[in-house]
């Protein structure tokens, strides 16, 4: 993170600037503001190049779309690595883990600045959360946790009038085993929500995930549909075998993060600690994740039948399974310490 001392006047909603309509100028802690003029060229952007699989920066020269190693861009133009340009360079590489593109001028993501995400979840995705942690909360006074994903179970549990009931009992019970002290139950009701508003982006990643298993069920329509095509039916079974370890493995996260984050006692108890491992997995799993858009959207807008539209989607994802998920990979569990 860019430590960078500036002067900073707070504007409150009855300051004159604000009155006037003139908003805070951007600074240089907060956005990629550079300062030397290559930042400027027309269709000026950072990208991770999937040919050589690292941060560029691509810009135009006259029709000609070129591109620099992110790497290479101090040297090649005369950047000293130390000042606010060099360190905003630095800042591009990290931020590329979190958003496909960035433009000169853009927000740094919110991960590098506070640790917050930098991009949004429904509201639905925050009552499913906070819904599993009441069930959570509630079932712990009978002695035993109950770990509950599924929005359909949640609903039919909250909607239970003893599960209503016991809520404000829970926070009593709970604010005492912690020793809280002042108004103890509303600091547990507190972290809560807090704890909601952290879990609501795995469980909006959970959802985006979900759409992993129409490419596994599209392959094993195509396998069937090609059967008698013998070097589509062999790039199929190939494509079976290099999707299934990082589905697997997302499998495997969201089994971790929901193993680690089902005892609301100590959850409550170890808050910060609690918090930032849900954002390292958050981090992780959407770093995950982000690669697949490239042909999620392609399997959501075509049919699993015999058509040129399918078998192009096919030879698309065999492209950027063997780009990006090669057996020559080493597959693991991303495994963070629990708290």
């Amino acid at each position: 993170m860019l430590s960078i001392a500036l002067p900073v006047r707070r504007l409150t909603r009855n300051d004159p600037l604000m009155s006037q309509g003139i908003q805070p100028s951007p600074n240089r802690s907060t956005h990629f503001l550079f300062e030397h003029k290559v930042f400027t060229v027309d269709g000026c952007r950072f990208v991770w190049s999937k040919s050589s699989d690292e941060p560029v920066m691509r810009f135009m020269l006259g029709k000609v779309q070129a591109e620099v190693a992110l790497d290479k861009i101090c040297n090649e133009f005369k950047i000293d690595p130390k000042s606010f340009d060099g360190q905003l360079i630095d800042m591009v590489a990290k931020g590329l883990k979190y958003v496909r593109e960035i433009r000169p001028g853009d927000t740094i993501p919110n991960e590098l600045i506070d640790g917050s995400a930098s991009w949004r979840v429904d509201e639905r995705h925050f009552m499913i959360a906070k819904g599993r942690l009441t069930v959570q909360m509630v079932t712990w006074l009978t002695g035993g946790e109950t770990v509950v994903s599924s929005p359909e179970q949640l609903e039919q549990v909250l909607e239970d009038p003893v599960t209503k009931g016991r809520v404000r009992e829970a926070f009593k019970m709970i604010a005492n085993k912690l020793s809280l002290t002042g108004n103890a139950e509303e600091q547990v009701e507190t972290r809560i929500d807090a704890l909601a508003k952290e879990l609501s982006y795995i469980e909006a990643l959970r959802e985006r995930s979900s759409k992993l298993g129409k490419v596994r069920v599209g392959l094993e329509e195509a396998s069937r549909i090609y059967k008698n095509e013998r070097n589509l039916k062999e790039e199929i079974v190939r494509m079976q075998t290099l999707s299934l370890p990082p589905i697997t493995d997302l499998e495997q996260r969201f089994a971790q993060v929901d193993a680690q984050t089902g005892e609301i006692l100590s959850m409550l108890a170890k808050f910060d600690k609690n918090i930032s491992y849900i954002r390292e997995m958050r981090d992780d799993l959407h770093q995950t994740l982000l690669p697949w858009d490239e042909v999620l959207e392609d399997w959501e807008g075509n049919a699993a039948e015999k058509s040129q539209a399918f078998e192009a989607v096919l030879k698309k994802t065999y492209q950027f399974l063997a780009r990006n998920y090669s057996q020559a990979k080493h597959w693991r569990l991303a495994a963070r310490r629990a708290p």
